[in-house]
């Protein structure tokens, strides 16, 4: 099953800890690495791969502003998110952070709900950007999703997909699912047919629809661990909507 790695850097142990046990407690998919000096973070990102770094900008051995501009020209690292935690209020400050790349930042003292929140953010910005990313879209009157959980089981319409996860939007009456729920997808057009891919929700995001009601649009991030027999079916659906762009 497929994990959002968080690395977590903060030469204070209890902050560390604290930011650990409320995404635990709110993201059961997340898994979590900790390093508490700047040194320690960059080379972790040397060696691994994380979906998201949470890191103070005062630690030692390697300040905060040079380590987010070595993230930023670093090819492999320049897209990760990064989220970064200051005691500082000076607003030209925290503009400098925004400027050097930061996708946010957290004002400390810390507090529960606004790290979450701006985790949410940050996790809906991942899922916007693959979107964008995905290949042609297609037309969403003929294809449909199912997901499913423990919980729920959710019905809508497909707007975009690849081999790594897909977007639509919920029907109207559907159960709105969760950031970073486990979901198994089962996905239908009129020639092809692909079930069981397992996935997470990594976006939520409310948005007009064309008759003027709301609508509630989703992204769902392949698993990478899928099987042979799976892949092919679902490159087989995709690759038969290639033929049935939208106009």
């Amino acid at each position: 099953m497929d994990k959002i790695k968080v690395l977590i850097a903060d030469s204070t142990p209890t902050v560390r800890q604290f930011i650990k046990y409320a995404l635990e407690d709110t993201f059961p998919n997340v898994v979590m690495e900790m390093a508490n000096t700047g040194k320690n973070v960059r080379q972790r990102l040397e060696h691994f791969s994380f979906d998201l770094i949470i890191y103070d900008r005062e630690m030692p051995l390697l300040g905060g502003d040079e380590l987010l501009q070595w993230i930023r020209t670093h090819t492999a690292l320049k897209s990760t998110p990064v989220l970064i935690m200051s005691a500082s209020r000076d607003e030209e400050s925290l503009k400098k952070v925004v400027r050097l790349g930061a996708d946010d930042y957290l004002i400390k003292p810390l507090f529960r709900d606004h790290l979450i929140s701006k985790v949410k953010g940050i996790f809906s910005k991942i899922g916007s950007a693959a979107d964008r990313r995905t290949s042609p879209r297609y037309n969403p009157e003929r294809a449909g999703f199912l997901l499913k959980s423990i919980s729920y089981s959710s019905r809508g319409r497909l707007s975009n997909i690849s081999m790594g996860g897909l977007s639509g939007a919920l029907d109207a009456q559907s159960p709105v699912p969760h950031i970073l729920d486990k979901v198994e997808v089962s996905i239908e057009s009129e020639k092809q047919f692909a079930g069981g891919i397992e996935g997470i929700v990594i976006r939520l995001q409310v948005s007009d629809s064309p008759a003027g009601a709301q609508q509630m649009q989703l992204s769902v991030k392949f698993n990478d661990g899928m099987s042979d027999e799976k892949k092919k079916d679902l490159f087989e659906f995709v690759s038969s909507l290639k033929n049935q762009p939208l106009p």
